[in-house]
């Protein structure tokens, strides 16, 4: 099965989540900015959330997909706005690509960022590399 990962990412949170997503599956964790190289069974693909949605920048990418290139696409997102994943999923759909059922939202700390008093700089728990490989492992069988 051919997997790819590409995320969008302001602060590094949901970079780090890509990246042991990518660890998971044997392949790299790329930004947006990086195309998906050849056809692809499953595409992870998230961002942050940001007002209770995704970047513009991720929503670009979404709409330059190529249906004919990626079989599936499993949504990620890192934030308070869990619905961000939903958001994901209605593009993909949009443009004829087949959704994953399992998402990924994960709530956590905010890294370089103080939010209501918080320290910032808050790396995945053991809790919640737990969730990203379990939903690695529910994607890829």
């Amino acid at each position: 099965m051919k997997v790819a990962v590409r995320y969008q990412s302001r602060g590094g949170n949901t970079r780090e989540v890509a990246e042991v997503i990518a660890k998971a599956a044997g392949v790299a964790a790329l930004s947006i900015e990086v195309p998906v190289d050849g056809a692809v069974d499953v595409l992870f693909v998230g961002g942050g959330v940001y007002a209770h949605t995704i970047d513009p920048a991720l929503r670009d990418y979404l709409e330059t997909v190529n249906p004919d290139m990626v079989q599936s696409i499993a949504a990620f997102t890192t934030g308070a706005g869990m619905s961000a994943t939903d958001k994901i999923a209605d593009i993909a759909r949009s443009r004829g690509i087949h959704v994953c059922a399992k998402s990924l939202p994960l709530k956590k700390g905010l890294r370089n960022y103080r939010v209501f008093g918080g320290k910032g700089d808050a790396a995945l728990s053991d809790r919640h590399l737990g969730l990203v490989r379990d939903f690695v492992k529910e994607i890829l069988g």
